[in-house]
Order: C-alpha cells, then structure tokens, then sequence
C-alpha cells in the first residue's frame, strides 16, 4: 500500500498520481507497464516516487482502491431503502452509472481485465482477490435483500444461486471488454442491458411455498 505521506497529499495530485498510473498499466498490463513512464508523465524525480510508494505493486495496488471506489454500487446504494417495486429498477440504474464511469476513464477498460484476471507471482492477486471478495459479498446482500422483498427466487439454495449469478455476471463482464472497442456507446448500452435482462431472470422469483429452504 501507498507510505502514509502519499494521503497527506493534495486529493488532486493523488488522483493525478494514479490516473496516470492507470493509464499506464492499463495499456501495458502490469508486468510491462513502466515505472519510468509513469514518473516522467507526472514530472516527478525516482526519489520523489519512492517517497509515496514502496514498489510497482503498491503503486497499482493503490489503483486498485481507486477503481474501488469508483465502481463499488455500495457508497451510494443502500439497500435497506429498495422495496419490491423500485428494487430492480434501481439495481437496472447501476448500468447506467457504470457506463458512465467508463466513459469517462477509459483505463478502466484494461484495469477491469486484469482484475478479472490478475497476473500471478506479481505481489497484486491477493490485493485482487480481496477486493472481488467485497464484489461478492456486496451481490449476496443484494440478493438477499430481494429476496426479503419477493423479487428474488428462494426456491434453490443460496449459495448455488449465488454462484450461478456470479458467474452469469463475470462472463458478461468478460463479453463486454473483449468487445469494447468494436462497440460503438449505444451498442454498448444495449448489450449491457441484454446482459443484464439474462441476469435478472435468472434472479427473478419461483414461487416459494415449500421447496428449498434458505
């Protein structure tokens, strides 16, 4: 992670710092990506980088929170405000956000590859692996939340239907940055929302006298 002095930093400069960072590894992926780059696209001297950061790793470790908290649904979704009749809609929303997000930072592009698939050996796949673990966690609270409500299906165990949405949204994850670049926005928008509609049925209720219990 970064030294305690990189937070003492202007949030400006912190966010330019790993921007650029981003930019770089995202193009490059993180074995191939330079330091060196980095460092003379921000204008800083090697002593002034290693002031902030102990190595490559943690310099793109610190990209990874970044990226977190741009895309993590949870800071500006609670779910104890959804009920049956907004709770898809809303969750059909983050669609929307997450696009633009990705508009406007098109390094999230590489960065989404390589969280989905991290580069082992490297110091950063724990770092990864903790964070779709917080992804994860974050989906089971959405989906038992629906479940609450009655909009999502309770008539198969839990954590299969969780490994099967899981694994429903990864692959569409996959689908979509393989093909980003041959999209134009609004194909992108609308595969997003065919994804999305395949996921959601999935989800959607069977009726739930008897059956599975939770």
């Amino acid at each position: 992670m970064p030294r305690p002095r990189f937070a003492r930093l202007d949030p400006e400069r912190r966010r330019q710092i790993l921007e650029t960072a981003a930019a770089e590894f995202s193009e490059h992926g993180f074995r191939h990506a330079s330091l060196n780059h980095v460092i003379g696209a921000l204008d800083l001297s090697k002593g002034v980088f290693y002031y902030y950061f102990d190595s490559k790793a943690d310099l793109f470790n610190a990209v990874v929170d970044l990226v977190w908290d741009l895309l993590v649904p949870s800071r500006n979704f609670d779910l104890a405000t959804l009920d049956a009749a907004s709770y898809w809609p809303r969750v059909e929303s983050l669609l929307g956000v997450n696009l633009a997000l990705f508009r406007a930072h098109p390094w999230l592009t590489g960065i989404s590859r390589m969280l989905l698939n991290p580069p082992v050996g490297t110091g950063i796949d724990k770092a990864m692996a903790e964070k779709l673990a917080l992804g994860h966690a974050w989906m089971e609270a959405l989906i038992r939340r629906g479940q609450e409500l009655g909009v999502v299906r309770c008539d198969v165990p839990i954590e299969w239907l969780l490994a099967v949405l899981a694994g429903a949204d990864q692959a569409g994850d996959r689908w979509m940055l393989d093909h980003w670049q041959d999209l134009s926005a609004g194909q992108r928008e609308d595969m997003s929302r065919q994804i999305f509609n395949v996921w959601q049925r999935i989800a959607e209720p069977a009726p739930c006298g008897g059956g599975i219990a939770r």
